[in-house]
């Protein structure tokens, strides 16, 4: 059990480093117990322009190099806590014995329809905010002779 349990750790201190992400202490089991969202889950990552966390579930494994099964409690699960913390829920997948080939096809990020479209929706919002703030700099330096 302990080995199954260390894999399952590097993939999350991979996971946490390639996305610049924060790991959760005890994988989220702290959270769960003390009943505090904002320590569950495996990992959180921000970045500036977001104003919400993203909320990782990370699995590895599940299967071999060539597929997997995915469990909808994970999303379920993932979906909860990230609600409760106000977060994107996201779950993190990564391929056993994969070592040849594609090996970055390996290496997934699972989110749901809804989160997808709350994530582009407020995509659009910065979009179309940071578009009028450059079409006033343009605007700007038009009046100016620039």
């Amino acid at each position: 059990m302990k080995k199954v349990r260390d894999i399952g750790l590097r993939w999350e201190r991979e996971l946490s480093k390639l996305l610049g992400g924060k790991r959760q202490p005890s994988s989220g089991a702290f959270g769960t117990q003390i009943h505090d969202a904002a320590l569950t889950g495996d990992l959180t990552v921000g970045y500036p322009w977001w104003h919400k966390l993203l909320h990782i579930e990370a699995k590895f494994g599940y299967g071999g190099s060539k597929s997997m099964s995915i469990k909808r409690e994970w999303f379920e699960k993932v979906r909860i806590e990230a609600k409760l913390a106000n977060r994107y829920p996201i779950v993190a997948l990564k391929f056993r014995d994969v070592t040849g080939g594609d090996v970055e096809s390996a290496k997934v990020i699972c989110i749901n329809i809804d989160t997808w479209l709350a994530m582009m929706q407020e995509i659009s919002y910065l979009y179309a905010e940071n578009l009028s703030r450059i079409k006033e700099d343009y605007e700007r330096k038009e009046d100016n002779g620039d």
